[in-house]
């Protein structure tokens, strides 16, 4: 069975408009939920200790109740990889690892294998995936503790920005939508980690401003410490607002007795615990690169990419040195092309990022919650505005069809222009003000940038909550006597906890979402499930086995096999790819003990016993053919270092 990823969309989208439809025109069954939900939230809400517990338990338990038919998932993309590397580095007490000798038969994008080999990743998320490797002896474990602990952050994030009743049902609305099913929780690709140092931040500032506990200032400096090391750029657009206002409630202090109380509960522990990560993050640099000011990330992207990061750079003129057709295809052809979509016609460019935004809310927010995200721009002071209504209600309509829509230019622009009309007339509480700085400004960082995904726009997803919690708790207030309002945000509860059960009935009977790619929102799908199979198929072989991957033609460059981890020489499995049949030849000389296997992952598998379960074709590898001499194996090293 299998259901199409817009069918999905279309559905949220009817189950949003039926929810508005039934405020309007039957009211009354919603006031009664309404009125016995907000009396036990509010019960609950008086233990903040316990509601925080509730939060984080909530996604995990509804995760664990569905392993039988959600399993435990398999890496599929490089990131996953290469953040399962730099976690296993960590577990052997190491930053870096030695420059294997046999590197060019294991030389993939987002790691480097000189001056030493290691993830290019941050180092964030795999600090969270070493923590499930050392403790549980399963990284994904890591994941999932920090998929409890970012809606426990949550929630202590919006306690800080509304009343906690609200917060309570707006940080519940958040676990069963992005605790469960999303590829934060069901990848190794990452997102929980970064919304959680994203809700610190953002949970920590008015507790700064207003009781100047020394406490908060940790968890704020604790927060900042986890964007700078999963998404520094993103995280920098996040922190710098937050970083202005509390300067300024500094500077702007009575007296200097008052700045010099500030000072020394606040803005010193936040300075003191920067300063120590990122002595900490250079001598990590160091250890990686030889250079405490360069990254691994950024000394990949010198080695091999040839496309800048950002839209203005140029490109590399020169080509690197690439030792795999994978490599080149990735740099070369992949990048290029999306290169060359942004830059070669510039209406289509221009159009493509500043669709980006509109990205944002389709998939963090989706229709259900445009609605409450949107209230607190439309409300207004006035005495008429309920005049406004129709022109309002319009607006809201236009940005559900451009949820709706995605790639539909004339209504994305229609709605930007619409929207920057009410920004530039909206008069916001101080607080709403900084709110909607920290997403203008990380809206226009999502311009600058040459490649795009959902999880470069993690951090912003805090905001935006507390926007959706405090329009939840404004819309209840609207035509209170007839209860329109009240009846609505009942409506849109329910609408989440419908679609998480038509989520959880879609995982059960194994249904395909057709159309769902591994950047999408629903479902994450395990697209190397085929590699997991041949990978237990090798390890329960008798003895050493030594994996050489053949590529078809057509192989995909994004769904790469050949990973290893930290220890390459004591794996029981090594992934390597085969090239030049003269370096093949070393490659089985350096391995005498081991068992050589050929895969194919883009042919069909063999006959056999067990064939039919296999998907791809394994082999032994025929090795007769190769020369006993040839020519010598690339000194990797020397090669890198010269570009």
């Amino acid at each position: 069975m299998q259901i199409s990823a817009h069918s999905l969309y279309v559905l949220e989208f009817v189950v949003t408009l039926l929810s508005m439809l039934l405020a309007f025109r039957a009211p009354r069954a919603s006031l009664r939920v309404y009125s016995v939900t907000v009396g036990h939230l509010r019960r609950i809400s008086r233990h903040p200790y316990l509601s925080a517990l509730l939060v984080a338990a909530l996604p995990l338990l509804l995760r664990f109740a569905l392993l039988p038919w959600i399993p435990v998932p398999q890496p599929q993309i490089q990131e996953e990889f290469s953040y399962l590397l730099g976690a296993d580095t960590f577990a052997h007490g190491r930053l870096a690892n030695p420059t294997h000798p046999m590197a060019v038969f294991f030389d993939n994008i987002q790691l480097i294998q000189t001056p030493h080999y290691a993830s290019a990743r941050p180092p964030g998320q795999a600090v969270f995936l070493c923590l499930g490797e050392v403790l549980f002896g399963m990284p994904w474990l890591g994941i999932y503790l920090s998929v409890g602990l970012m809606c426990g952050a949550f929630y202590w994030m919006l306690r800080a920005w509304t009343r906690p009743a609200w917060a309570l049902l707006t940080a519940v609305i958040f676990a069963l939508r992005f605790g469960v099913f999303t590829y934060w929780t069901n990848s190794y690709w990452g997102g929980s980690v970064i919304a959680l140092g994203s809700a610190l931040v953002v949970g920590a500032l008015p507790r700064l401003l207003s009781r100047q506990r020394m406490r908060d200032a940790w968890w704020f400096g604790a927060g900042c410490c986890l964007l700078a090391s999963t998404r520094p750029f993103e995280g920098l657009a996040l922190v710098l607002p937050a970083a202005i206002v509390l300067l300024a409630w500094w500077i702007r202090s009575e007296d200097w007795r008052e700045r010099r109380f500030r000072l020394v509960r606040t803005l010193l522990p936040i300075s003191g615990m920067l300063f120590a990560f990122f002595a900490w993050l250079a001598y990590d640099n160091f250890a990686s690169t030889g250079h405490a000011a360069v990254s691994a990330y950024q000394l990949w992207r010198q080695q091999q990419s040839v496309v800048p990061s950002f839209l203005w750079q140029p490109l590399r003129k020169t080509v690197p040195i690439y030792y795999s057709l994978q490599t080149r295809q990735f740099n070369t052809v992949w990048e290029m092309s999306y290169w060359n979509h942004l830059h070669q016609n510039v209406v289509r460019g221009i159009l493509n990022v500043v669709e980006r935004p509109i990205q944002f809310l389709q998939i963090f927010l989706r229709p259900l919650l445009l609605l409450p995200f949107l209230v607190p721009l439309l409300i207004k002071r006035d005495p008429a505005a309920g005049q406004r209504m129709v022109a309002d209600g319009l607006f809201v309509a236009i940005g559900l069809l451009a949820i709706l829509l995605g790639h539909s230019f004339p209504v994305t622009l229609i709605w930007y222009a619409w929207a920057a009309w009410l920004l530039a007339h909206a008069r916001f509480k101080p607080g709403l003000r900084l709110l909607m700085a920290m997403l203008l400004f990380g809206a226009f960082c999502s311009l600058l940038t040459t490649f795009h995904m959902p999880t470069y726009e993690a951090p912003f997803v805090a905001p935006a909550f507390v926007l959706v919690a405090v329009g939840m708790r404004s819309l209840a207030t609207w035509r209170r006597h007839a209860g329109t309002g009240r009846a609505m945000v009942v409506n849109l509860s329910l609408g989440c906890g419908f679609l998480f059960l038509v989520y959880t009935l879609l995982a059960v009977l194994h249904v395909h979402v057709d159309g769902e790619s591994p950047f999408n929102w629903s479902s994450y799908e395990n697209r190397l499930q085929a590699r997991a199979v041949a990978q237990r198929f090798l390890e329960q072989q008798p003895g050493k086995q030594l994996a050489i991957v053949r590529y078809g033609p057509e192989h995909d460059v994004l769904y790469e096999w050949v990973w290893n981890l930290a220890e390459i020489d004591q794996q029981k499995v090594i992934w390597a790819r085969e090239l030049k049949p003269d370096w093949n030849a070393q490659l089985l000389r350096h391995y005498p003990d081991r068992r050589v296997w050929l895969i194919e992952p883009d042919a069909a598998p063999s006959g056999g016993p067990g064939a039919a379960a296999m998907p791809a074709r394994i082999s032994p590898y025929p090795a007769g053919g190769l020369p006993k001499q040839g020519e010598a194996l690339p000194d990797i090293r020397a090669v890198q270092s010269s570009e």
